[in-house]
């Protein structure tokens, strides 16, 4: 089975550049984080040892159309992260028969497909080295095939707070502030939350000088934005630059 790869459009939890997305055979890989802490290797065998165990005898039938390939491989990546110490340069998140870890080693994406590809969903990360880099260099840049609405070059996330509780409600002053700029300006999904005006966390700004004025006017009470670039634009650039040179 081959492994899929995607493209990833920003760095994941703004430190990681490579997603792996494991998919196991059964539910026991939910304590993986406990398993990778524990001292002794004795310990994490026995714990192995059991499942095959119970997965043999199978007296609820939670086994069904199990594949004692992926089993295997699975006891043999919780063997690899132990040895590799994955715990302490990767981030694990664990749902059910789920596995997902974020790492900034291209090793481990390697050893991935080759010695565990039964059980991998799929491998994200950056399209290119110099897309990895500007991840690391601008971490506001989000890398996309198409602009949010084909038009939208940035996005900008208001204070919980601010658009929510404050007496003086900044989203009710945003939407009229706005009405000017039209279709330049658009909102993500409003909400009234149970009072008589709406709220947003995000909205989406065309152009760089309209966001420039909608920094003026916001100023902190906006607490994050990101810029969207194309990949095809960005190809065009290394074109036309190999022409130059």
């Amino acid at each position: 089975m081959a492994i899929i790869y995607r493209k990833s459009q920003k760095l994941f939890y703004e430190d990681y550049a490579y997603k792996v997305r494991l998919k196991m055979p059964t539910g026991y890989n939910q304590y993986i984080k406990v398993l990778l802490r524990y001292t002794k290797d004795s310990t994490v065998e026995k714990k192995i040892a059991g499942l095959h165990k119970n997965v043999m005898e199978d007296k609820y039938g939670w086994f069904e159309n199990l594949s004692n390939t992926q089993l295997t491989a699975m006891a043999d990546f919780i063997r690899y992260a132990r040895k590799n110490n994955m715990i302490k340069d990767c981030r694990f998140n664990e749902y059910w028969r789920l596995i997902t870890f974020y790492t900034n080693n291209a090793k481990y994406l390697e050893d991935m497909e080759k010695h565990f590809e039964c059980i991998v969903d799929y491998i994200e990360k950056p399209a290119n080295q110099k897309e990895m880099d500007l991840m690391f260099d601008k971490h506001n840049t989000k890398f996309v095939d198409r602009l949010p609405y084909n038009k939208f070059r940035y996005a900008c996330y208001i204070d919980y707070y601010s658009s929510r509780y404050a007496d003086d409600n900044i989203c009710q002053k945003f939407l009229k502030w706005s009405e000017p700029f039209g279709k330049r300006i658009k909102t993500a999904n409003r909400y009234n939350m149970g009072r008589k005006f709406e709220v947003f966390s995000k909205f989406w700004v065309q152009d760089l000088k309209l966001l420039h004025m909608v920094q003026l006017y916001l100023g902190k009470k906006i607490i994050k934005t990101e810029t969207y670039r194309l990949r095809s634009e960005m190809e065009h650039e290394d074109t036309n630059n190999k022409k130059d040179t």
